[in-house]
């Protein structure tokens, strides 16, 4: 992790067309992105889609960042923004009942009783995961899909005090594993 002077620095170089020191921005603050646009995203593609209009957003304004030590709270901010137009577009045209996740897998790909099992299985999970509060599916998936990233990340992220990341983390968990053995799944596959 690069220190709050250096990211400045690395920014106005970025800004003068250094490529190497673009690099550095987008190596440093990529997990912090990702974190937030998976954790306000339905699909790892709407993620991503959201990971880079957030990076192509900071390219065109970097000549207007007002205090270069803020970037990691522009790119949260530009990044939950991004998700949220993003989600409202998909939402006027999305069919109805359809996922577009079940397209484009080859139905042999695995056996007929394991493709079932992980449905079954899968659908649990996320029915008991849909039901937790809004907080902590947020948390879960920012901490699932940006592990690297440090508390203080996620805590700018997600507008939440640090010192409550560890606690409610383990509180959300706690409740996801109670809605799955609810669910009477076997207590291996809860965890």
């Amino acid at each position: 992790m690069i220190e709050l002077g250096e990211a400045a620095l690395h920014l106005r170089r970025a800004a003068e067309g250094d490529q190497q020191a673009w690099r550095v921005v987008v190596d440093t603050y990529t997990p912090v992105v990702w974190g937030v646009s998976r954790a306000f995203t339905r699909t790892p593609a709407d993620a991503e889609d959201v990971c880079q209009l957030t990076w192509l957003s900071l390219a065109e304004n970097l000549h207007e960042l007002r205090d270069p030590n803020r970037l990691s709270g522009w790119l949260v901010t530009t990044a939950r923004r991004e998700a949220i137009r993003l989600s409202r577009a998909r939402q006027r045209e999305s069919p109805i009942g359809l996922d577009a996740g079940d397209f484009g897998h080859p139905e042999h790909a695995e056996p007929a009783e394991h493709h079932a099992l992980r449905l079954l299985t899968g659908s649990r999970l996320g029915q008991a995961f849909g039901q937790l509060p809004q907080r902590c599916q947020q948390l879960l998936r920012v901490l699932a899909v940006a592990p690297e990233a440090s508390y203080a990340q996620v805590s700018e992220a997600l507008g939440m005090p640090m010192g409550t990341i560890g606690p409610k983390k383990g509180r959300c968990l706690t409740e996801l594993r109670r809605r799955l053995l609810g669910a009477e799944l076997p207590e291996e596959v809860a965890g």
